[in-house]
């Protein structure tokens, strides 16, 4: 994710990332978004697209990539970037080797505009803090 990701460490049980993530799942599926848990028993992979709003052009769609892991006891490592999702190899290909920082820059540049990393991180901290941990 590089350059273009929003972290913050989150001190919290890690225990309860699978419930954070289901949380972050059914805030952002009533706004209409599409969202995918890649691990539901560890809830570190989310994944939060929605049409027209994260279509790139040459056959890439985009999306808010979500992940959380322990670091330590306690804590929780928050990171939220951009991840590119190929739906045709060869446009895929010449976007990836000509536009690829152009591309992904305007994506995360939509994404900080409309402050979706900010709300996923704002319902992991509220998720943790107003359980205190438990």
């Amino acid at each position: 994710m590089g350059a273009f990701t929003s972290k913050k460490i989150i001190y919290g049980n890690p225990d309860k990332i699978p419930y954070i993530a289901e949380e972050i799942r059914k805030s952002f599926t009533i706004e209409g978004f599409e969202v995918r848990i890649v691990e539901p028993s560890s809830g570190n992979e989310i994944y939060i697209t929605k049409g027209g709003m994260f279509k790139a052009a040459f056959g890439l769609r985009s999306a808010l990539k979500v992940t959380m892991k322990a670091t330590r006891e306690g804590y929780i490592d928050f990171k939220a970037g951009v991840s590119i999702v190929k739906q045709q190899l060869i446009p895929t290909l010449i976007t990836i080797c000509v536009f690829s920082p152009v591309v992904i820059a305007q994506i995360w540049g939509m994404i900080k505009q409309s402050k979706l990393d900010e709300k996923a991180l704002g319902i992991a901290e509220n998720y943790v803090y107003s359980r205190n941990g438990d």
